[in-house]
């Protein structure tokens, strides 16, 4: 058994401090604390504009990132001479439903605009199986497709079939939140036509941040990325081994950067490799999808009421929480693998409980409570403890240092076996008998708040 002494000093200690659980090893371990929650996301996700922080039909508010809301309201000093008798468009929805009293003229702009029978049930066939496009009430998926046909083809503006600024709001963010790939709008402006107190039609113009050519051009660098991004994964592997290469694909080559180019976008990720949490979570939304994935994006905050954005994904039929900016070393400053350029996979397929230990979940859309364990990454490596197995800790080792890993990470399912294997590795000093014999003293960090303990190999 190795010689273990304190590493004492007030130097040491303010060190230790400031860098949250990080420790030295040599003859006892501080206590547990965590080396997560203290990280933060500084980029901000809320909304600005007149009705952009409303609340929604679903009594959440709504807070996508950065999408601005303009209103303008005009007085009608008449009402359109047209009873509103145009020719029913039927749908694979119905009937097409339209609130709006609208002229022939306004009537003919909708057309023109693509909103025809042909492009709907396109819409409708492309759009199904998305998160939110699911759940979104029947009675409102019109106004989703509308709205989405709209974005696609780069309208300038038009009428829509509904007359209710709350339901547009929430009908848009959750076509943005199925729809990483629309990365050229920040946001929309309407315009309110009263006639009296009552709103008769609401015209509807989306804000673009680059042309069609633009975005096109872009697209196609996109695809490129994708196509690499295909190469390494077999599409026939089963759906967590996608979502762990999806997650592990982006960290490794993406870097955290708050002045990244496009970073509430997947174009910071694919065309900079530099970005923040919306990237983050845009672009591994776009990626999953394109084998076989669903996922979507999810808003709320962390820290100091700092926005932030992560992802809600389904693993063979369950849903789990995905953070992929939160498993990036260049955004956990206290990580261990910093220097290997390595992967913090704390936050891969968890729980809904686990998530909201330290994110607050402020979605514009009802979430599904995930409460399956079995797709979770340290499950699923064998990295799980139910009690302190010294067969289970000593394959674990020699499995991480067969593959050439620079850490090792052991999850607990609660308080109790925590601390049991604290005592086992640290306090008795086993941790040693599976490291290097040239390894004298070691710095571990350990997550209190999720029961985790991370040891270096090398």
């Amino acid at each position: 058994m190795k010689k273990i002494y304190f590493l004492i000093g007030a130097l040491i200690l303010i060190v230790a401090l400031l860098i949250g659980a990080s420790f030295f090893i040599d003859k006892k371990l501080e206590d547990d604390t965590s080396f997560i929650s203290d990280h933060i996301d500084f980029d901000k996700l809320g909304s600005s504009g007149s009705d952009s922080n409303k609340k929604n039909n679903s009594g959440t508010v709504n807070s996508l990132t950065e999408m601005a809301v303009t209103a303008k309201e005009t007085q009608l000093e008449k009402l359109n001479n047209s009873d509103n008798e145009h020719e029913i468009i039927v749908t694979d929805l119905g009937e097409l439903k339209v609130d709006a009293l609208l002229s022939d003229e306004d009537w003919q702009n909708r057309l023109d605009s693509g909103l025809n029978e042909l492009n709907i049930n396109n819409a409708n066939k492309e759009c199904s199986g998305l998160f939110y496009y699911d759940q979104i009430a029947p009675s409102l998926k019109q106004l989703y497709l509308e709205i989405y046909i709209s974005l696609k083809n780069f309208n300038e503006s038009f009428y829509l079939c509904s007359i209710n600024p709350d339901d547009i709001d929430y009908a848009f963010n959750c076509v943005m939140g199925d729809h990483p790939d629309i990365f050229y709008t920040n946001g929309y402006m309407f315009t309110k036509y009263t006639y009296d107190e009552d709103v008769v039609k609401i015209e509807f113009t989306p804000v673009y941040t680059m042309s069609k050519k633009e975005a096109d051009d872009y697209m196609k660098l996109v695809k490129d990325y994708r196509t690499a991004f295909l190469k390494g994964i077999d599409n026939k592997a089963d759906d967590y081994t996608k979502i762990r290469y999806t997650y592990e694909f982006i960290i490794y080559n993406t870097e955290y950067d708050l002045n990244a180019k496009e970073n509430q976008n997947i174009l910071s990720v694919f065309i900079y490799g530099k970005s923040v949490c919306q990237g983050y979570a845009k672009a591994f939304q776009y990626l999953s999808s394109s084998l076989g994935i669903q996922s979507a994006l999810v808003v709320g905050y962390v820290g100091n009421n700092e926005g932030h954005a992560w992802n809600i994904v389904k693993c063979n039929g369950a849903y789990y929480y995905i953070d992929c900016t939160w498993g990036d070393s260049s955004y956990l400053e206290n990580s261990l693998s910093i220097a290997s350029g390595g992967i913090n996979y704390d936050y891969l397929n968890i729980t809904t409980k686990e998530l909201e230990i330290t994110h607050v979940i402020d979605n514009f859309a009802i979430l599904p409570i995930c409460d399956k364990t079995s797709e979770n990454y340290y499950v699923k490596e064998g990295l799980y403890f139910t009690s302190v197995n010294v067969e289970q800790i000593s394959l674990a080792f020699e499995n991480a240092k067969m593959i050439g890993k620079d850490t090792i990470e052991f999850k607990c399912a609660d308080y109790n076996t925590y601390k049991k294997l604290g005592e086992y590795l640290l306090d008795e000093n086993h941790v040693f008998d599976y490291l290097s014999s040239d390894m004298e003293s070691i710095k571990f960090m350990q997550n209190g708040d999720l029961y985790i303990y991370c040891f270096p190999l090398k």
